[in-house]
């Protein structure tokens, strides 16, 4: 008997300790989500979008006090109800602009991350501004102006293969506007000038390995490019009127050869088979 009105008389405890708990002042833990709201980074493009997520863990923290907790607090006499209804109004009102703005952000980063590339080109540190549009790609792996960016500084370290990738990937996968339009239009002509020009003074130097990638790349350039930009013979040409241009057909068909692309050396040998019987036919 004793042991049962034991029994009762902890469970009551447990009710009424239940019970009363809700009617604790809930400052500290308003006081705790705004600190954590305050802690959110909007600017820092690193870690906008990891903050976001914090932000809908305090959401849903917030939502199941609105719905459990709150509603108690009606029915408890020694806390008022709606002053504690207001100061969860504006711990919420924060955490809604905070969302805003987070959500608003987390659609910009990879606009933040290129404008920061642009930024450390103007101090000329590539690699920085290469970090950075790799960031901004990873975010949107078809932003235009990133793509085209890092287009030209691949250009720019001789990275041909790399920038051609780049060129073909924002005629076949980007949506660009007018001026973006022009700007991929004006590069893709210096990119092919740039290839058409290098290799024919490696031909001259006779660096035939490295004329051979220069070729590579101009038909990898031509092979998915918009019609306009390259000719059938677009690395054909490059040889002519040119001394030892018969050797250097040559000297690129074996270099091929060596780097078992059977295709181009093919190519070439019939370079050279063809430019030998032109000159035997003009003596």
């Amino acid at each position: 008997m004793k042991k049962a009105i034991l029994l009762i008389g902890l469970f009551c405890c447990a009710w009424l300790t239940r019970a009363q708990a809700p009617c604790n002042a809930p400052d500290s833990l308003f006081a705790k989500w705004e600190r954590r709201l305050d802690q959110l980074n909007s600017e820092d493009p690193e870690i906008i979008s990891l903050h976001y997520l914090f932000l809908q863990d305090i959401r849903r923290e917030m939502n199941r006090f609105q719905t459990t907790t709150l509603p108690s607090y009606m029915k408890c006499q020694q806390i008022d109800f709606y002053r504690v209804k207001a100061q969860f109004a504006k711990v919420a009102s924060k955490a809604d602009k905070k969302e805003h703005l987070l959500s608003m952000q987390k659609g910009l980063v990879d606009r933040i991350f290129y404008d920061r590339a642009c930024e450390e080109l103007n101090y000329r540190d590539t690699a920085n501004a290469l970090y950075n549009l790799d960031r901004a790609l990873e975010f949107n792996k078809h932003q235009p102006d990133a793509l085209l960016l890092k287009a030209k500084l691949e250009l720019s370290r001789k990275e041909y293969r790399e920038a051609v990738n780049l060129i073909h990937l924002l005629y076949t996968q980007c949506e660009l506007n007018e001026e973006q339009e022009r700007s991929v239009s004006d590069f893709t002509m210096v990119l092919y000038d740039r290839l058409y020009n290098t290799g024919s003074e490696l031909i001259q130097k006779g660096y035939a390995a490295d004329a051979l990638e220069l070729f590579l790349a101009l038909e990898q350039f031509c092979s998915n490019m918009p019609s306009g930009y390259c000719n059938d013979d677009y690395y054909h040409g490059i040889l002519l009127s040119r001394e030892g241009v018969y050797e250097s057909y040559l000297a690129i068909a074996r270099e091929a050869e060596r780097r078992h692309n059977m295709e181009m050396a093919r190519k070439f040998y019939q370079y050279a088979e063809e430019y030998r019987n032109a000159g035997k036919e003009n003596k």
